[in-house]
Order: structure tokens, then sequence, then C-alpha cells
């Protein structure tokens, strides 16, 4: 987390700022070479100016002049690091090899007054470590980044209609979701529009049609699993417009178990859009009016029709009379219904014929 908020805004550098970098930090090695092969030719530190023997300034300088242009010419500056391999650091051994026999002719064959005649073997040695490895972790780090990036921005944005308890949990949730990208919350408290909750802005729902196009909405996910009925599907109402996915959570008595998890989302189901609540059936009163009695199903292979067939078995009817014009469609629920008898002593009579045919 520490090294992402570094490489973040690294990526997101124009290209000449980042190549200026680059070459501050190839400068800035080519300094530090040249101070650490000192010390480990004199077994001590010295400072790279004002010394009255050591001389490690022009060491400095012939480094900098030699290594920069170099690295220009060979392209280091116009690779792009998160996808060096190897034949980038192929390149960075053919080049620091040439600055090998450049710097060691300078200043090992030759020699320069104030500068070890071994520095000129040492310093490139320490600059080829010093130089594959910047370019090694620059790949591994900000390539890994880059591609996270890429990965993030590819996902479904979505946004949290709710900036509640649910809502919060939810967003937790799906920090590190690989499905799903939460860019906000949506909230009816005005008091918090404008606010920040978990690094998320909350919007006002009136904002949906301008928060699509500019943040590239396309699912609001509804956590709030107390609200009623009524006003869930104002809500929905209020979306279709818009023409968003809607996912919701179960109700609060479902939630009351435990936290809101990723898996709880589901797509809207019929009740979420009835006008009203759900009415249970009663089973009873369905009883007395079913169990051992003859039932008659007309459209009986529809999809009405077939679930009420399903429902009726349930309650154990003497005979359950299945009536459609449509012979597969009755073939189809009679096949089914005959598998879920499961020992029941219901008769299924399958009857191929119309509800208008008064003499069939």
């Amino acid at each position: 987390m520490f090294l992402s908020r570094f490489a973040l805004p690294i990526l997101g550098m124009p290209r000449v700022a980042k190549r200026l970098v680059v070459l501050s930090v190839d400068a800035t090695l080519c300094v530090l070479a040249v101070w650490l092969a000192y010390y480990l030719r004199l077994g001590e530190w010295i400072k790279l100016s004002g010394d009255p023997y050591w001389q490690p300034i022009w060491a400095v300088l012939a480094a900098l002049a030699i290594a920069l242009p170099l690295f220009v010419v060979n392209g280091f500056y116009r690779a792009i690091f998160r996808y060096s391999g190897l034949s980038a650091m192929v390149t960075v051994f053919k080049t620091i090899g040439i600055f090998a026999i450049l710097y060691a002719t300078l200043f090992t064959a030759i020699g320069v007054p104030g500068v070890p005649r071994t520095i000129g073997l040492i310093q490139p040695m320490l600059l080829l470590l010093g130089v594959g490895t910047s370019r090694a972790l620059a790949g591994f780090w900000l390539g890994g980044m880059y591609q996270n990036q890429l990965k993030l921005a590819a996902l479904p944005r979505v946004l949290i209609y709710g900036a509640g308890n649910a809502g919060r949990q939810l967003a937790a949730a799906m920090s590190n979701s690989h499905e799903m990208r939460v860019v906000g919350f949506m909230d009816d408290d005005d008091r918090l529009h404008g606010h920040v909750l978990n690094g998320l802005p909350i919007y006002s729902p009136g904002d949906l049609p301008s928060l699509v196009n500019t943040l590239q909405v396309s699912t609001v996910l509804l956590a709030m699993p107390s609200a009623s009925r009524h006003r869930r599907n104002e809500i929905i109402e209020e979306m279709r417009p818009v023409h968003v996915l809607v996912r919701t959570l179960p109700s609060v008595s479902e939630l009351a178990q435990g936290k809101v998890n990723i898996s709880d989302l589901r797509e809207l189901d019929i009740d979420d859009l009835l006008g009203r609540e759900s009415v249970s059936p009663n089973h009873i009163l369905l009883g007395k009016n079913i169990t051992g009695k003859v039932v008659l199903v007309t459209g009986a292979g529809g999809s009405i029709g077939s679930e009420l067939c399903r429902q009726i078995l349930k309650v154990e009817p003497a005979s359950l009379l299945l009536i459609d014009q449509s012979e597969f469609a009755l073939y189809e629920v009679h096949q089914e219904l005959n598998a879920r008898l499961d020992g029941s002593e219901a008769r299924l009579v399958p009857l191929l014929a119309s509800v208008r045919d008064e003499e069939r």
C-alpha cells in the first residue's frame, strides 16, 4: 500500500517527465557508484570534493559524461520499464560493457591524478548492479501496478444506493472484488451529499443520469434492506429512464445472522416489482378446497398453469385434471408432475382439449 501511493502518480506522469525521472535516477547511480567504489578501495568514506589528496569529483564527472550519452543513444529512455524483459536487460549489459571499456581506459590504463586506477574497474561493476537492479525493480513494481490498474478500469462500475450500515459493509466486501468496482454511494439524506465515506463520494440520487455518463456506471446496488417495498419500487421507477442494471440485497431478516457479502447480491425478483407486499398462501384454506378433491386446471402447459399444478400437487388432491390444447406443452407438464408424485395417491389426468369445445 505504501509503494502504491508512489507508483500511481508515477504512472500518471507525462512520458517526458518519466524520462527525466529515470535520467535523474541514472545520474544518481553514477555518483553513488563512484562514492562506493572509493569506499571499497580505501576502506573509508571520503568527500566527493575538497579532499586534499583524492579527487573523486573527476571520476564522477567522467561517469556522467560517458554513461548518460551512452544510455540515451542506446534507447534507455525510450523503453517502457513496466514491460522490461530479457531484451532490455541485454541492452543494459551491452551498454554498461561499452561504458566499462571507456571508463577503465581513462582511469585504469591512462590514469588520472587523485583517482586510484582500480576505480576504473570497480565503478562500472557497481553501476551495472545499480542500473540493472533499478530496471528489474521498475518492471516488477510498476508493471504489476499498471496491470492492476488496467484490470480495475475494465471492471463494471457500480454505485451503492444507501450509505447506511448495509451499504458500508457491502462496499468493504467489494473493495477487493474482481467482478465490480464501487465508484461511490447514493443516499436520500441531503446532509450526506458531497461527503466522503470510506474514500468514496456520496451523491444525490437525482445526479444519477449525469453520473452514468461521467463515471460510466452500469449497475446500481440497492443496499436498503430495511426499506419498504413501496419505497424500493419508487427507487426502481426513478432509475428506469437511466437504463442501468439494478441488483438488490436480501431483506433485513435474511441478513440478521451475518454480515453483508457480495454473494448476497441478487438480481431483481418478481416480488421486487409488485406494487404491494407479497401475500403468503393460506395452507389451511388451500387444504379445504383441494385436499382429497378433483381439481381441474385449464392451460396447464403454460407458465402460470404449470406452476399452479405444481403447487396444487403439494396439497394432495384426489385427481388433477390437466387441460391444454398444446400436445407438447401438455406432455411436458404431465411428465414433470409424474416425477414429482413421490408416492402420492393423487391421479394425474392429461386432457388434450380446448375449454371452448363444449362437446369435449
